[in-house]
């Protein structure tokens, strides 16, 4: 009388996981080649390093050589394929490690040198310096006569220092020195504390204080991602590029605070995900609590708006979850928060508080509808542009006020909002990326890394020269952006029972009359 085989024993894995152990040995094979995926992680950090190291190395002052390009570029393919294999490897603590590991060592490593893309840092230095004394950063301009008092000679230094390394009208460091400053109210509460706290001397200062908000985001990152279901060491994907390493670590760019913000927003607005029916049931909040945590919600939001206007975009991705009166409180505590911080400004300024924003607009070729790429490369330009661009964001706002919440989440929806922001607009500075990249981290879909990425050819091309044309470098870095987001959404499109045909599952055993694997 035949028997029915006993069903393959089920035994823990590293990590925690479940795996069926089978005759053929499939467990350990398993098992071998996440540990050859740690100790490839192991080494691709190593070369990360490596890259950073280079770049820091790069002579002359800021974008100088094409060479910075290609490590740029290498540092984006070395980042993000390091990272995957931390999420895929094992042991996963070990693995968690490293990562944390690498990322204090980014950071110091910006530590190092100066700033190597951007020098944003200086005009934060000064800003912070002027308002500690006393006097309002939107009232003048660097070089007003009334400022005299307050240079020093780090960021206006003598004749020869300043032609032999900063090139500047008037022998300053800082860029635009004539115009006041661009920066939201946050963002001057931000310099001037990082002027008055204790840290390293001139520029590592301000990198230090940056690279704590940095290590913050990937914080925040890792603990949002695992109250959520999801692998902590996800973060890796942003924790190893450039976005990182060189725009936060070595530039110091304050949008690493607006993204931190946002995130923030984020997690207060959406509880940690539920996994069984009593925990649904617990986290079923009081109607005190879940307005405390939309008012919070709505707090950070203003703030981060206060820091970098674009956070903005996260309003109808926040809004669309919840009730009426959730949305209201939402709304009223962002618009607290931004119209307090900038109040005393307006009140000493009056509409001086927009500062350099709208030369900037015009310096960026917005207002005459000549910066977006993409669009320029269809055939359209000034108005015509700028209408599509319009009409493209609005239409996706709507679909994100219409999505329904339980199939898309508000960091999915926030990161439709800004990605169709980043294609329509094409913006040239690749630091506006640390919001795009932690968006893309947090909702799964990593493809919009890419767009991310692709702001470096055309900011370095503005400033050094490049094989080839360099309109077509910048349309076409924009437009293999938008490809590979677009061919990764068809993919998801497709049913998932299709995809499960054409990728059935290793471990389902096979049909009578099938020979299985080592058969």
């Amino acid at each position: 009388m035949p028997t029915t085989p006993a069903p393959a024993p089920v035994r823990a894995a590293p990590d925690g996981a479940r795996a069926i152990s089978a005759p053929d040995g499939r467990t350990g094979r398993t098992r071998g080649w996440r540990l050859a995926a740690l100790i490839g992680a192991a080494v691709g950090l190593a070369g990360v390093l490596a890259i950073q190291v280079a770049v820091l190395r790069q002579p002359g002052y800021l974008v100088s050589r094409p060479a910075l390009l290609y490590l740029t570029v290498l540092w984006w393919a070395l980042g993000l394929a390091t990272a995957a294999l931390l999420v895929l490897a094992a042991p996963r603590r070990l693995a968690l490690v490293l990562m944390l590991t690498a990322t204090v060592a980014i950071h110091a490593m910006a530590l190092t040198g100066g700033p190597r893309l951007s020098d944003d840092l200086y005009r934060y230095a000064w800003d912070g310096k002027v308002q500690a004394a006393g006097i309002d950063p939107y009232r003048y301009g660097p070089l007003d006569p009334e400022l005299t008092r307050v240079r020093d000679d780090w960021l206006f230094p003598d004749s020869a220092g300043c032609t032999a390394d900063h090139p500047r009208p008037r022998c300053t460091r800082l860029n635009y020195p004539r115009a006041h400053t661009i920066y939201p109210p946050v963002a001057q509460a931000y310099f001037t504390a990082v002027h008055v706290l204790p840290g390293p001397p001139r520029e590592h200062k301000l990198q230090l204080y940056a690279s704590l908000a940095s290590l913050a985001l990937v914080g925040l990152l890792m603990r949002t991602l695992a109250t959520r279901g999801r692998d902590p060491r996800s973060a890796a994907f942003y924790a190893l590029t450039p976005l990182a390493g060189l725009d936060v670590g070595s530039d110091a760019h304050v949008d690493v605070l607006g993204a931190l913000l946002a995130l923030g927003a984020i997690a207060a607005l959406t509880p940690p995900t539920a996994t069984s029916a009593a925990a649904s049931s617990s986290m079923a909040t009081s109607e005190p609590t879940s307005r405390r945590r939309t008012w919070l919600a709505g707090a950070l939001l203003g703030a981060a708006v206060a820091v970098k206007l674009y956070p903005a975009l996260l309003f109808p991705a926040m809004i669309g979850r919840g009730s009426r009166h959730r949305r209201i409180g939402l709304l009223c505590a962002a618009g607290a928060v931004v119209g307090l911080t900038y109040l005393p400004h307006v009140l000493a300024v009056g509409t001086g508080v927009l500062g350099f924003l709208p030369q900037y607009l015009s310096v960026e070729g917005y207002d005459q509808g000549s910066r977006f790429l993409l669009l320029a490369g269809l055939g359209l330009h000034g108005t015509a542009a700028k209408a599509v661009a319009v009409g493209v964001l609005a239409a996706v706002t709507i679909a994100v006020l219409r999505a329904d919440p339980d199939r898309v989440p508000a960091e999915r929806a926030a990161l439709w909002l800004v990605g169709a922001a980043f294609l329509t607009a094409t913006p040239a500075q690749p630091w506006y990326g640390v919001l795009l990249a932690a968006l893309a981290v947090l909702a799964g879909r990593l493809e919009w890394l890419v767009v991310a990425a692709a702001a470096y050819p055309l900011y370095i091309s503005l400033f050094t020269d490049l094989p080839g044309d360099a309109w077509t470098l910048r349309v076409s870095s924009y437009a293999v952006a938008a490809a590979v987001v677009l061919a990764t959404a068809l993919t998801r499109s497709v049913p998932r029972r299709t995809r499960r045909e054409c990728m059935p599952d290793p471990t389902r055993p096979a049909p009578a009359g099938e020979a299985g694997p080592g058969a």
